[in-house]
């Protein structure tokens, strides 16, 4: 209607844009004065300026961001318009440096030796975020590993006598005059992927582009036992029962079986009965980052603290283990995972071994853990559930005298090629013991370990071949009541591993599923060092990833692949002999077979080891260098 009246009246299409323009003045909602070449960014605008490059960026007093993301506290940043605290003295170009590193440029933090720095990070608390939440979705997380991040790219430009500011105002002008390929849609790319698979196909040895990968590295999703640990509702009493001495060996077994039953509930679809769910899904056709070699991750919740290293490339083996000081529990994994690609899901073959201590009984007891069974579409939708046999053991009886064999033997059932909701997290299980009581001939090792030699020894080995003869023949489903001889059944289990599980000898509720705190708690990052950091060796990629900006996510990817690969030719090769840090074998000799685990080195937590020196040539190098 406005258009016809001013046609009417000789009026025209730049009358009806003068029109509302004044109409948006008169209300309030913008200014009548001309701004020169405005950009608009979160609603604002600002004046734009050149550099000596022709690059446009804010002016310093418009508190304008960057649209275009770079690489993590490289020349700019993009989340708060920061530039590097070590500015370019021939670059010829003239950056304003926000207030936070103005103030980075003037502290001594960059001057502290690694182990002075990773004290001051320690003393500060390390690297908080708040748990059973995605660590690099929270603000205050991202930006603490961007400026620790900045911190390592300083002391490798350093280290090499390399001007940052310069290389990339180079690296930036060389940019613009090659044209960068188009990028292949999505479709594409998982439609030239999934061609070029094969089923059965082991993942882990095909090269996937950034595309498919999670933000987060394999050894960061051990993280996912300080969920149940530490942000479910328990009381202290329920703690101190796991190690309770007063309580028979029976009674504490049952108990430990059913905190082992919480950690694995986590993969549930719906979460427990409580909500408590991990933080590390995977969504369909989506894969985490594959560990790189002497990788390392700490993370603290109060008194609870997890330490992890991945100890092997191939094959892929990543170690951790959790301390609960208020009930007296270590808890050790070795997990080797074996993703196998079946058309339309993907069988993660975890290949795992949990290992609980009690020191103040000399209790423990192993696990194998069931394979993660993930499925991209279907009748029932797309979905994760845990599928396999488990035997759960106690592996020693410690000084309690008791030295009866206790084991269990667990079966996670799958949904069916349908994949009905209604025959999700199904499990059966039956308990048994050993009423001989037969006193220990081996030093209190009452079990065989047999869930440890079927993940890390050879079918071919002799100690395998005799555990295998020697060992109850696995059966979750024993109703009659019956093992073998002088074999008794404890308890016969059915039910769902999301909700609760009965016991069908008694009809009594064995099981129910954790129930979540009201409030998530509050975890910290606290580094062993600033360079094998998972968050910091993978930085530049996650923060790629979450970004959607693949270019660059792909060049991070490629950057760590490669030094990997060189540092790998070394050890191949006979020129490095690679140790793990913080793990090793033979420690456990009192454990039987289970001594083959690799568990924590002594006084790791107090007075952790330095970064190997070949790994900081090979490995750390290149990874902390500017994209």
């Amino acid at each position: 209607r406005d258009r016809r009246d001013r046609e009417a009246v000789g009026g025209g299409e730049t009358d009806r844009c003068a029109n509302v323009a004044d109409r948006f003045v008169a209300m309030g909602c913008c200014s009548s004065t001309p701004r020169s070449t405005p950009k608009r960014k979160g609603g604002r605008r600002a004046l734009i300026l050149e550099d000596d490059f022709g690059e446009r960026s804010p002016s310093p007093d418009s508190g304008e961001e960057h649209d275009e993301f770079v690489d993590a506290f490289d020349t700019i940043d993009e989340d708060e318009g920061l530039r590097t605290p070590r500015a370019s003295t021939n670059s010829g170009m003239a950056f304003a440096l926000s207030p936070l590193l103005e103030a980075m440029a003037d502290s001594p933090f960059h001057d502290l030796t690694p182990q002075e720095q990773v004290a001051r990070v320690e003393s500060e608390g390390g690297i908080p975020y708040e748990l059973c939440r995605q660590a690099w979705t929270q603000e205050m997380h991202s930006r603490r590993v961007a400026e620790l991040l900045n911190a390592m790219k300083e002391r490798v430009a350093r280290e090499k006598n390399v001007d940052r500011a310069a290389t990339y105002a180079a690296r930036r002008r060389m940019s613009m005059d090659v044209e960068d390929p188009p990028e292949m849609s999505l479709y594409d790319q998982a439609k030239g992927v999934v061609g070029r698979m094969q089923l059965g196909q082991d993942i882990t040895k095909f090269e996937l582009p950034a595309t498919f990968l999670t933000p987060f590295s394999a050894i960061q999703a051990s993280e996912d036992v300080l969920t149940i640990i530490a942000g479910t509702e328990r009381s202290d009493e329920d703690w101190k029962a796991l190690s309770d001495a007063s309580l028979d060996c029976e009674t504490r077994f049952l108990n430990v079986l059913r905190l082992f039953l919480d950690m694995e509930s986590l993969r549930c679809e719906e979460g427990t009965g409580g909500g408590t769910k991990s933080a590390f899904t995977m969504p369909p056709m989506k894969k985490p980052i594959n560990s790189v070699l002497g990788e390392t991750h700490r993370t603290r919740v109060g008194e609870v603290e997890m330490i992890a290293e991945q100890v092997s490339h191939h094959p892929p083996i990543t170690c951790w283990e959790v301390e609960h000081k208020l009930a007296g529990m270590k808890i050790t994994g070795n997990l080797s995972p074996k993703p196998i690609f079946h058309g339309t899901s993907v069988q993660v073959a975890l290949r795992g071994t949990l290992l609980y201590e009690f020191p103040e009984t000399g209790e423990a007891h192993v696990a194998s853990i069931p394979d993660l069974y993930i499925r991209f579409f279907g009748m029932g939708g797309g979905y994760n559930e845990n599928v396999g046999r488990v035997r759960f053991e106690r592996v020693s009886g410690g000084r309690t005298g008791d030295h009866r064999r206790l084991w269990a033997d667990l079966h996670f059932k799958a949904r069916g090629s349908a994949g009905w909701k209604s025959k999700a997290h199904r499990m059966d299980a039956t308990v048994y013991r050993d009423a001989s009581n037969a006193p220990s001939t081996s030093g209190g090792v009452v079990g065989l370990g047999y869930g440890f030699l079927e993940n890390f020894s050879e079918k071919t080995d002799a100690a395998f071949k005799a555990a295998k003869a020697s060992a109850p023949k696995w059966c979750a489903k024993n109703y009659a009541g019956g093992g073998g001889p002088g074999v008794e059944v404890v308890a016969t289990l059915k039910g769902h591993y999301n909700t609760d599980i009965l016991d069908l000898r008694t009809g009594e509720v064995f099981w129910k599923a954790a129930r979540r705190k009201p409030r998530n708690p509050v975890a910290a990052t606290v580094p062993i060092d600033l360079e094998t950091e998972s968050h910091l060796v993978w930085g530049d990629l996650i923060r790629a990833i979450v970004r959607e900006d693949w270019k660059k996510a792909n060049a991070a990817k490629k950057r760590v692949e490669v030094a990997q690969r060189a540092l790998m030719k070394e050890i191949k090769e006979g020129r490095k002999t690679w140790v793990p840090r913080l793990f090793a074998r033979e420690q456990k000799t009192d454990l039987g077979v289970v001594r083959g685990m690799y568990t924590l080195r002594p006084n790791v937590r107090e007075d952790p080891p330095e970064c190997d020196r070949d790994w900081h040539e090979h490995i750390g190098k290149a990874v902390f260098e500017d994209l």
